[in-house]
């Protein structure tokens, strides 16, 4: 790849709904399944299995490994969520792992300018600084902000060693703060902190209401697997989705 992991972004940013969004409405308005019924994964490769980490839908991917390089990916058929779709984010996973600016080795920023350390000097320096810090000004001076993508075990182990290990509360994700004021909606509107549902909905439901998102364009694989109810619902069923934009709010 000889362009940098910020270009590929945009450039990611710029395909996305060109790349997904006519050939999604196509393969449904010609009457087959968006869901492919196999794949053929390369024997040369070793296959495994990953989540997609771009968006939160969930949906899972098949890696093919060779020489200890990522060579290709598709979706993981035995995904309950994305049943062996992917988008073009998905498609793209590979590419960003191999960008020209991809940091390998951490930085340390002196006399204003950042250069290479080993890792036991980065953790070295960070251990010193956590330290200096509580000795001065107590447990409520250090805190910890986490990433919206760390797993289970990564907040449990971050919440141990802050609680328990430096007598710190201030323990917060990003996960919590993108989601405070559609938490407040769905509190005030429905009672409940979370959106009522599961995937499993959209084999079921007979409305949908995309209120203020254009789905096709940012949950893709949902958006197919919405149409997929629509184009094999019963004769008798009438599947409706409605798409309420800023105008219809008003």
């Amino acid at each position: 790849m000889d362009f940098t992991r910020r270009e590929f972004l945009e450039r990611l940013a710029a395909t996305t709904a060109l790349a997904v969004i006519p050939s999604t409405i196509y393969i449904t308005a010609a009457g087959a399944s968006p869901f492919p019924a196999t794949v053929d994964l390369d024997p040369k490769l070793k296959w495994d299995k990953a989540p997609c980490r771009f968006c939160g839908t969930g949906c899972g991917v098949m890696v093919g490994v060779k020489d200890g390089k990522i060579q290709a990916v598709t979706g993981d058929q035995l995904s309950p969520v994305n049943k062996g779709l992917l988008c073009i984010k998905g498609y793209s996973l590979p590419g960003i792992l191999y960008g020209a600016d991809r940091l390998t080795k951490p930085q340390i920023r002196s006399n204003g300018k950042l250069r290479e350390a080993s890792w036991d000097e980065a953790l070295d320096l960070i251990a010193a600084r956590y330290k200096e810090t509580l000795e001065k000004h107590g447990p409520e001076a250090v805190a910890i902000y986490g990433s919206g993508q760390w797993m289970i075990t990564d907040g449990y182990a971050a919440s141990k060693w802050f609680r328990a290990g430096l007598g710190s509360n201030n323990v917060e994700a990003n996960a919590r703060l993108c989601m405070a004021s559609a938490v407040t909606g769905f509190m005030t509107t429905f009672g409940m902190d979370e959106p009522m549902g599961c995937y499993d909905d959209f084999e079921k439901a007979d409305a949908f209401v995309l209120w203020g998102n254009n789905m096709a364009e940012m949950h893709p694989v949902l958006f197919s697997r919405l149409l997929e109810r629509k184009r094999t619902a019963s004769s008798t069923t009438a599947v409706r989705i409605c798409a309420c934009t800023k105008a219809h709010r008003r």
